[in-house]
C-alpha cells in the first residue's frame, strides 16, 4: 500500500501547495492593490512570514519503518529520535482588515515542511481569527501612536489542520500569536512574530491520504496493529481513542503591507 510521504502523489502536493500558493498569492496581491499611504495597523493589511517551526512531543508518528515489520506493512516507527515531525521551514500569510486601527477580522495559513526533498513532510494550518492592535489602544491614554516607530499584535486564530509524511493526521487547531515590528515607509512594516499553535488532531492515522485509509488511535495515540494490521476505509472506522497531542511552535520574520483599497 503507497504511504502518504511527501514525495509521492499521495500527500506531496496537498502538502507543499500552501507555501507556494501562499507566498504567490500575496505577493501578487501586494503589487496589484498598489499600497497607499495608510497608518500602519488600520485598513487593510497583508502579511507573510519566513521562519522555523517545530513540533513537540513523540506522540505524532509520521515516519513509518521501512519496508514494515513483523509481516505488516506501514508500520509506525516508534523511535523517538525518528518517529515524529522534526523542525523545518516555516511561512505564513495573512490578510485581515483593521477597523479604525484597533482591530479585526483575519485570515491565516501558516505553512511547516521538514526533512525537505524527496521524502518531505508537511503540515498546514489554515482558518480565520481576529486580530487586536494594542499600539492604538495605548493612544486612548495620550500615547501619539501615528508617529510611533513601532507597531504591535496580538492575534488568535481557529481552523482546519493537516499533517504528515508517511502517516497523516487531520484536526482543528488553535492559533495565538504576539508580533512586534518596526515602520519602515508608510505603507511597510518589518520585524519579528511569534505563533503558538495547539492542533486538536482525530483518533486516526492515515496510512494512505489519496484512499482514505488508515488505522485507528487507542487511548495511548498508538496505532491499532493487533485488529488493523490490515489498513480499514476511515468511513468504516468506529475509533474510540484519541489523537497524537503536540504543539507547535514558530518564531518567523514578518513584513506587512499596509493599504486602504478605498482611499481615493
Amino acid at each position: 500500500m503507497q504511504a502518504p510521504s511527501i514525495g509521492t502523489p499521495a500527500l506531496g502536493r496537498t502538502a507543499r501547495w500552501p507555501t507556494l500558493a501562499a507566498l504567490g498569492a500575496a505577493l501578487w496581491l501586494a503589487l496589484a492593490l498598489n499600497p497607499t499611504a495608510a497608518e500602519a495597523g488600520s485598513g487593510l493589511y497583508l502579511q507573510l512570514g519566513l521562519g522555523y517551526g517545530s513540533f513537540s512531543g513523540t506522540e505524532l508518528v509520521t515516519q513509518e519503518v521501512p519496508g514494515g515489520k513483523d509481516g505488516i506493512g506501514d508500520y509506525p516507527d516508534t523511535d523517538s529520535a525518528t518517529c515524529c515531525p522534526g523542525p523545518g521551514l516555516a511561512t505564513q500569510f495573512r490578510l485581515g482588515w483593521s477597523l479604525f486601527g484597533f482591530g479585526g477580522p483575519e485570515f491565516g495559513l501558516v505553512a511547516n515542511g521538514w526533512d525537505l526533498g524527496n521524502s518531505a513532510g508537511g503540515a498546514g494550518f489554515i482558518g480565520g481569527g481576529i486580530r487586536l492592535f494594542p499600539i492604538k489602544f495605548l493612544g486612548l491614554l495620550g500615547l501619539d501612536d501615528k508617529d510611533f516607530p513601532l507597531d504591535a499584535g496580538i492575534g488568535v486564530m481557529f481552523g482546519y489542520s493537516l499533517v504528515g509524511k508517511d502517516f497523516a493526521y487531520t484536526g482543528t487547531f488553535w492559533d495565538v500569536d504576539l508580533h512586534v515590528e518596526y515602520k519602515l515607509t508608510s505603507f511597510l512594516s518589518a520585524g519579528v512574530k511569534f505563533d503558538a499553535i495547539f492542533p486538536k488532531y482525530g483518533d486516526f492515522a492515515l496510512t494512505s491520504y489519496k484512499n482514505n485509509r488508515g488505522r485507528c488511535l487507542d487511548s495511548g495515540a498508538n496505532q491499532d496493529l493487533v485488529n488493523q494490521a490490515v489498513p480499514i476505509d476511515r468511513d468504516a472506522a468506529d475509533c474510540a481513542g484519541r489523537g497524537p497531542e503536540t504543539t507547535y511552535i514558530t518564531p518567523q520574520i514578518v513584513f506587512t503591507f499596509h493599504f486602504d483599497p478605498f482611499d481615493s
